[in-house]
């Protein structure tokens, strides 16, 4: 598997973006090379995590960066959610827009890590948000396609990007 480097932003409407990604198969060097560059590029981009679909491969990775904590998910199923809360959420893909999106409070997920050992882990709060976010990207799934009930997807307003930080 090559990858261009450096890796590129996609953002919708990009085809790869809205069909699921193929299963990691090879954890290899090559792999490693792009989880080390993805997470170059997701820290560069000021994420707290990225999907390989985000960066036009079709792949199930991702990457997460939060909290000083780093670690990628290659071939992620949930076993377990409980919970449901609603968010503000944007997407790097989707620039300059946000929506108050639903997910689970807390979930567990088996996957595997970049060197192919399995792993199963349970996640709560905003980094459960994060995983289950990254999760969707590997099926296609963007996050307007979660919005609670009578919410929209919606450009930035002034206001909000002061409050964002």
């Amino acid at each position: 598997m090559r990858f261009p480097s450096p890796l590129q932003l996609v953002t919708d409407p990009a085809a790869v973006l809205h069909h699921r990604a193929e299963r990691v198969r090879n954890f290899d060097h090559e792999l490693k090379e792009l989880v080390a560059e993805m997470y170059v590029r997701c820290v560069e981009w000021n994420g707290v995590g990225l999907a390989a679909p985000q960066v036009g491969l079709s792949l199930q990775l991702a990457v997460i960066v939060y909290e000083g904590r780093r670690f990628a998910i290659c071939n992620p199923e949930r076993l377990a959610a409980q919970g449901e809360v609603d968010a503000r959420e944007g997407c790097l893909s989707l620039p300059g827009r946000v929506g108050v999106v639903r997910r689970f409070e807390s979930t567990t997920v088996r996957y595997r890590n970049p060197q192919g050992r399995g792993v199963v882990r349970s996640f709560e709060g905003w980094l459960a948000r994060i995983v289950q976010h990254e999760s969707d990207h590997l099926l296609g799934v963007l996050c307007p396609e979660r919005l609670a009930p009578g919410e929209i997807f919606h450009e930035i307003e002034d206001e909000e990007e002061e409050l964002e930080g």
